[in-house]
């Protein structure tokens, strides 16, 4: 890339394009770890909580609350989906470790980037409004602007938008 007459490539940043290709593999299974983790761990404890639940409340109340179970066992998971997703971030980031030249490749698309859209506000906000700033995220695996580069709660939604492949129809 030509940035202010000089040509910026990998390699002034000690980076060959088969060490972006391990990162950025490395980052993808990683954040695809994160996401069927969370899914997983959630999808898990609705109907474990949905049990719980029926079984606690046969004995002592009418049908319709017996009903209700399903929709408290829902309840239950969404509100024990944040620990779950600290935990599938540790072991996600235990089982991928972070490359020793991640930094040198956030450093070289620091020096390439122009404006361009920031891939938390297209898949969250449905915000296709091109920024100044947005830089590469190797964790993520996205373009992240500097509003939402402190948003951690976006950024999970965005990693679950994208490790689903639902970005397209997904309305928000």
């Amino acid at each position: 890339m030509i940035q202010g007459g000089n040509l910026i490539s990998p390699g002034d940043f000690g980076l060959t394009e088969s060490v972006i290709d391990e990162i950025r593999a490395r980052e993808r299974k990683q954040g695809q770890l994160f996401v069927n983790l969370l899914l997983w761990g959630c999808g898990l404890l609705w109907p474990i909580l949905a049990f719980l639940i029926y079984v606690n409340s046969v004995r002592q109340t009418s049908l319709v609350r017996l009903l209700a179970a399903a929709l408290l066992g829902l309840l239950g998971a969404l509100i024990g989906g944040f620990p779950v997703a600290i935990v599938s971030a540790v072991l996600s980031w235990l089982s991928f470790p972070r490359h020793p030249q991640a930094k040198a490749l956030e450093r070289y698309e620091a020096a390439t980037v122009g404006v361009r859209v920031c891939d938390v506000c297209l898949l969250v906000h449905r915000d296709d409004t091109p920024k100044e700033g947005v830089a590469f995220c190797s964790r993520c695996g996205a373009w992240i602007c500097p509003d939402c580069r402190g948003r951690y709660t976006l950024r999970a939604i965005a990693a679950l938008v994208k490790g689903r492949g639902v970005g397209s129809s997904w309305k928000g």
